[in-house]
């Protein structure tokens, strides 16, 4: 079982991770991308209990863009060729250590910053290079919520799960 205790920000990549990786253009040459909206309904909550977010990717899209403003994301770097860069750039804004980060990564180009990272994760469909360098894979293809499946763990560890207790129910009757 991996400890997120330590962990105070979540770092990601967002095509492979975010998205399923495709790359769609409309008639104008604009990219589509299709993001999992379970992935962005807790990071508010887990920003208000201090954790700090942040997206690396190595590409720039209006689409990404709007995303990630969307979410309130913390911390955002586009175009990042080295994502170690970006990365040290994170730690020094926000005083971070890497024991304290998290990162999830999808593909070679992430390979130097999982390597750096507290907890590295990739999701189920990672390329095999990530693999070997990474504490675990999540269930979720990428797209399909890999940020979700890691927030949820650490919600669970952290015992913040507001959302497990039974509620009445009312108006309905066995039967």
């Amino acid at each position: 079982m991996v400890d997120y205790k330590a962990i105070t920000a979540i770092l990601f990549d967002i095509d492979g991770v975010l998205t399923d990786g495709s790359i769609i253009l409309d008639a104008k040459g604009e990219e589509i991308k299709n993001f999992h909206v379970r992935d962005g309904q807790l990071i508010s909550f887990m920003q208000s209990k201090g954790i700090v977010f942040g997206a690396i990717s190595g590409r720039d899209s209006v689409a990404a863009r709007k995303r990630m403003e969307d979410l309130k994301i913390d911390f955002v770097r586009f175009g990042q060729g080295k994502k170690e860069t970006a990365y040290s750039e994170f730690k020094k804004e926000f005083k971070r250590q890497d024991k304290e980060i998290l990162y999830i990564g999808d593909d070679v180009i992430d390979i130097p910053v999982l390597t750096l990272a507290g907890i590295a994760v990739a999701p189920a469909d990672a390329s095999f290079y990530v693999v070997p360098h990474v504490h675990l894979q999540t269930k979720a293809l990428g797209g399909r919520g890999v940020l979700r499946e890691v927030i949820d763990a650490i919600i669970q560890q952290r015992e913040w799960n507001e959302w497990s207790a039974p509620r009445k129910r009312i108006g309905f009757t066995k039967g």
